[in-house]
């Protein structure tokens, strides 16, 4: 299910709130990440599983159905509104998508084309002996109303905003849309950022606010880093280096957010991405050395930070390095903000 909501996004960079000159644009509709859960249907029964829905005629599914069993692998299964669940458990004639006792693996691809929410019926009513070991996974691509809009809109203007209060960069825009796969990118000639709504959908289960904004900040490494002409600007470790920077300097509330975003990389499947990486090959490192590196460098602390702060100063705004001077903070270099000031001062 689609849950921007969700996500509070307390203030993590305390600077005074811009108007942000990016565009965020968020697709109508939005995709699911894929969901699989198993089940097991016994012999002359039936189960309901409750579909992700805004409750739209223009809800569609992909729901891949599997089973287990070494030889019966066949059930009737169909995708159906509220009415027509009634009229199948009173054992009246519906309608649905579907199949009748199909043999597994199928996928069943559509829209009941109704309002309400949404339903999948698992019916093994037929077997008199064997019961089905079903593994589901289902995708979802639902319309975004005028509220969810809005919300996305305001979570990513924050966003970008606390960046331009900080930092001096060329705009960029912001697009929220689906891509097939949980993912984020950064265009190279743009700068723009893509965020795939299967990542929000993924993280707005567990509501991890800490890997959505770091996944934001990770790309928004590559673009700044890029729009400066960094050298390594498209290196996926230096991006969450930047991620880990931007969040370790704004104190223990971009700790906590780090802390968060750790329970997501460490509970990827690690296999299916090194599987991946040799075929289709990434520059990412695995989920789990992301985590260990960005681990590695929390605990470096005040260290790790002031490495940064060597390259980032020269990229602040004023009023961020006047902060520095005036009010420092854990991480915060008083004599190199001065001179970085008094370098601008003098050009």
């Amino acid at each position: 299910m689609f849950h921007i909501n969700k996500f509070s996004l307390a203030t993590i960079l305390l600077f005074l709130p811009l108007i942000s000159s990016a565009e965020i644009f968020v697709s109508p509709v939005v995709a699911t990440d894929k969901i699989t859960n198993n089940y097991v249907v016994g012999p002359g029964s039936f189960q309901i599983v409750q579909l992700p829905s805004k409750g739209s005629t223009q809800d569609t599914y992909l729901i891949n159905i599997n089973a287990g069993n070494a030889i019966y692998k066949d059930i009737t299964a169909y995708i159906v509104d509220q009415q027509n669940l009634s009229l199948y458990q009173t054992g009246q004639p519906f309608r649905g998508i579907g199949y009748q006792k199909a043999i597994a693996p199928f996928a069943i691809q559509g829209s009941t084309q109704t309002s309400g929410p949404k339903y999948l019926i698992l019916d093994n009513k037929f077997a008199a002996i064997i019961a089905k070991k079903l593994s589901i996974t289902v995708e979802a691509r639902l319309p975004v109303d005028s509220t969810d809009q809005q919300r996305i809109e305001k979570t990513f203007t924050q966003l970008y905003d606390n960046l331009k209060s900080k930092l001096i960069f060329p705009d960029f825009n912001i697009h929220v849309e689906p891509c097939g796969q949980v993912n984020a990118s950064s265009d190279s000639r743009t700068h723009d950022i893509k965020y795939c709504t299967e990542t929000i959908s993924q993280l707005a289960r567990t509501n991890n606010e800490g890997a959505f904004t770091a996944i934001f900040l990770h790309e928004a490494g590559h673009s700044l880093l890029g729009a400066w002409g960094i050298p390594g600007n498209n290196n996926e470790d230096i991006a969450d280096e930047f991620s880990t920077y931007m969040l370790m300097s704004s104190g223990p509330s971009g700790y906590a957010l780090l802390d968060r975003s750790l329970e997501f990389w460490q509970n990827r499947d690690v296999i299916s991405e090194a599987s991946a990486m040799i075929i289709n090959g990434d520059r990412h490192s695995l989920s789990i050395q992301r985590a260990r590196n960005i681990k590695e460098n929390m605990q470096s602390g005040e260290s790790f930070i002031k490495k940064w702060n060597h390259l980032m100063y020269q990229h602040y705004t004023d009023e961020a390095l006047n902060k520095v001077t005036t009010n420092p903070t854990y991480g915060d270099d008083i004599q190199l903000a001065q001179s970085t000031i008094k370098q601008r001062q003098s050009k």
